[in-house]
């Protein structure tokens, strides 16, 4: 070739000699370029034109690109391959396949650490994999992250995906025409699918015009429909994580909580059991001051939201507080209180994480109380040291402490598993008129189907002696079980419409939920969430949408707004319902 670099005809004469050698070797040619529209778009017209021409005359040169973006000269009748490629979308990985890649890589790159994350932390790699639908870009990219971060969290992870495709998703904004920016910001936003007659009132477009921009976006593979009963049409952000990148770098802070809440959500339920770890491992990043606020502040939000010993949740929070102040940082106005506040010096110092202290001041009181030994218990069991939280538990329940009676209980139901000598100390807590004792030996019963009378008895004296919402949650669920519902529309308005109780008992209130829907009564449940002040549907978006799934003869078009990143997740719903119908007949 380099012997006819001055050719005037230099290119054809380049490819008539490949071409030759390719036959006369009998060989072909397959070139894999990723990113293709970037090089196509560098071409002239005429370029185009030409590499039409040898697609068109030349058997032995066959392409397969990648592109994240739609290739917008494939769809324009104006331009030489106008639907001259073939297209196919990939669909996004299962959850066998992304585990299957990423121990791949890790194998490939001797990374011990990739199969340790897949096999221990399930949760983690499922609850992005959903986010991102599963796309086999974004989990490369994860590949790294779980390589790099010894101390990573869904959300973080998340974050750090979002600054990767900003650029990509960026340019992408930017080729759009005005008109197509605002549709896509007002559907990006509001998050679920809209009609376009939506969109024409929201964005000031005439209707034939919003028409036009949404088919151009469908061409581009940026907006998705949704069939309805009528001709008319739903649509979304065809790439959820698309959707979210926008929500997290362009919304609002509440479009932000939004996809925080999502991520939570999904942690929660695919990850229960990893709970207490996360908790216990954020604490300790935050004592070596590692984090970044930002991350500070997101994980103890979505950990204190999540079902922790009250103990574990309240040192989560003040620890963070004592973060947020060391680093003065602005986000310390957008933690949550605690769910107590702690009284005597030896709480205090349990308050800022001194456990030592707290213990040493306890121990040097000469006639110590049960509220002393009570104490010594709480400081162990923060500590993790459950056996010498038992003991102390134990010296203050001789001495008549409700609490540690409380306590105690609490430790053997959760702990332990032993729920013959839970129900032992609840029922001694129970004596001294200890309403959460009351309602926690409710619930113990009522989640270990047993005793339906006696849940009954207790859940009601609770919620006699203190109307709150542990107590309230709690008499709800037994009078389900107990097929009483006509009070519960009133009751559950103490912890419905109380900001501190949807934040403070959000998997209590779920549970609450899925027993109302077991219970078949779904007309309540959307009498509750379209009254309450506090955005239901938003915090408890995928309830939601398993409640439209059970009343869809009545809103056939709501079930149908709900994006593909909740499918599943939905799907689980509904199967922890068909079971516990069977469990509660």
């Amino acid at each position: 070739m380099r012997n006819f670099e001055n050719d005037a005809d230099y290119e054809r004469t380049c490819f008539q000699l490949l071409e030759n050698s390719l036959k006369q070797k009998k060989k072909k040619i397959i070139l894999f370029i990723d990113n293709i529209d970037e090089m196509l778009s560098k071409f002239s017209k005429m370029e185009h034109h030409r590499l039409r021409e040898v697609f068109m005359e030349s058997a032995e040169i066959r392409v397969i690109g990648a592109s994240s973006v739609s290739l917008e000269f494939h769809y324009d009748y104006e331009q030489p391959f106008y639907e001259f490629f073939r297209m196919p979308s990939l669909k996004g990985l299962t959850t066998e396949e992304t585990k299957t890649l990423l121990l791949s890589l890790g194998e490939h790159y001797k990374r011990d650490r990739v199969r340790e994350i897949v096999s221990n932390q399930p949760g983690r790699v499922e609850a992005l994999r959903r986010l991102t639908g599963g796309v086999i870009r974004t989990t490369v990219i994860l590949f790294q992250i779980f390589v790099d971060d010894t101390n990573g969290n869904a959300f973080m992870d998340l974050e750090k995906i979002l600054d990767s495709v900003t650029p990509l998703y960026k340019n992408r904004m930017e080729k759009l025409s005005p008109q197509q920016q605002g549709i896509v910001d007002f559907i990006a936003l509001n998050w679920d699918a809209v009609s376009a007659k939506e969109i024409a009132q929201k964005t000031n477009l005439k209707s034939k015009a919003v028409s036009s921009q949404i088919k151009q976006l469908e061409k581009y593979h940026i907006l998705e429909k949704e069939k309805t009963d009528s001709k008319n049409y739903l649509y979304r952000i065809a790439e959820r994580f698309f959707n979210i990148w926008y929500l997290m770098r362009s919304g609002r802070k509440w479009d932000e909580k939004r996809v925080r809440f999502l991520v939570e959500f999904l942690q929660i339920w695919c990850d229960e059991k990893e709970l207490e770890k996360r908790a216990l491992k954020h604490i300790e990043a935050l004592k070596q001051k590692k984090l970044h606020e930002k991350q500070a502040l997101y994980l103890t939000e979505a950990l204190s939201r999540t079902p922790l010993r009250r103990e574990l949740q309240h040192r989560l929070i003040t620890e963070t507080r004592t973060y947020m102040n060391y680093t003065q940082s602005k986000l310390k106005n957008y933690l949550c209180q605690s769910d107590e506040e702690l009284q005597i010096v030896a709480i205090q110092a349990i308050e800022k994480q001194d456990t030592r202290t707290a213990i040493k001041k306890i121990e040097q009181i000469k006639n110590k109380q049960g509220e002393d030994f009570n104490a010594l218990g709480i400081c162990y069991l923060i500590s993790q040291n459950i056996d010498n939280a038992r003991d102390y538990f134990l010296y203050a329940v001789e001495k008549e402490h409700a609490g540690a009676m409380y306590n105690l209980a609490l430790l053997y139901e959760t702990e332990f598993k032993d729920l013959k000598n839970a129900e032992k100390y609840y029922l001694m807590a129970v004596e001294k008129e200890d309403a959460i004792a009351m309602s926690r030996l409710a619930l113990m019963f009522f989640y270990q189907n047993i005793n339906r009378q006696g849940a009954l008895k207790y859940a009601k004296n609770a919620f006699h002696l203190i109307k709150e919402a542990r107590t309230a949650i709690a008499y709800s669920m037994i009078l389900m079980w107990s097929n009483e519902i006509d009070k519960i529309n009133e009751i559950s308005k103490i912890f419905l419409e109380n900001q501190e109780a949807l934040e403070g008992f959000s998997e209590s209130i779920t549970q609450f939920f899925l027993f109302l829907i077991t219970r078949k009564q779904f007309y309540l449940a959307l009498k509750l969430f379209n009254e309450n002040p506090y955005n239901l549907k938003d915090r408890f978006k995928p309830i939601y949408y398993t409640l439209m799934h059970f009343m869809k003869n009545d809103f056939p078009n709501e079930y149908r707004k709900m994006g593909g990143e909740l499918k599943e997740t939905v799907e689980e719903i509904i199967e922890k319902i068909h079971k516990m119908e069977k469990d509660y007949k």
